[in-house]
């Protein structure tokens, strides 16, 4: 079960005073599900390597350590900006990179990526690799969307955003087979 606002209150102690703590709970609770979300594509990664068919890896964020505090703790800062969550190769020597984002809404917003991120897509894509935004939403459904189609959002669609009924109409939805979440439609 959860925890009153009042527990998150004495538990964040004094270093919020002035913060929301509604804003912070969904917050933490919103990264806490783009985190699981993230997994599940690395497990579905994992998958492609053992039967051979991709190694795409996790990009891991730069980041410096400031100061060890205890228990295993540290405080830290990002040292460059956001790059795509994964990169790797697909068996026949083609590059793919993708960002993975998850929402709770009936939408997925363009603001999610980063300007950086959505040029560096772009510039692989420029370059023939396969570059994507894999999205995925609370009732399980995940959708690739091509990086050149995601930036031309608001030319497409006259807004930045995009509606889970519109990407199932696209027939972007990831598809399953044999057991598993094919983004890559490779198996």
């Amino acid at each position: 079960m959860g925890i009153s606002i009042e527990e998150y209150k004495k538990m964040i102690g004094n270093s919020n005073i002035g913060k929301n703590p509604n804003r912070q709970l969904i917050g933490r609770v919103n990264h806490g599900l783009g985190e699981n979300f993230e997994a599940q594509v690395e497990d579905i990664c994992s998958i492609y390597e053992n039967k051979k068919l991709a190694k795409i890896e996790k990009t891991p964020e730069p980041m410096k350590i400031l100061k060890h505090i205890e228990d295993g703790k540290f405080e830290t800062v990002f040292t460059k900006v956001a790059q795509p969550d994964f990169k790797g190769t697909i068996k026949g020597g083609k590059t793919v990179v993708f960002d993975a984002k998850y929402t709770e809404a009936d939408r997925i917003t363009y603001q999610v990526l980063s300007d950086f991120q959505r040029e560096t897509l772009l510039q692989y894509k420029e370059l023939g690799a396969i570059a994507f935004v894999l999205v995925g939403f609370s009732d399980g459904a995940i959708y690739r969307i091509d990086i050149e189609t995601w930036a031309s959002m608001k030319e497409n669609f006259g807004r930045k955003y995009l509606k889970q009924e519109e990407l199932e109409e696209m027939s972007l939805r990831a598809k399953e087979t044999k057991g598993i979440i094919d983004f890559l439609r490779i198996i």
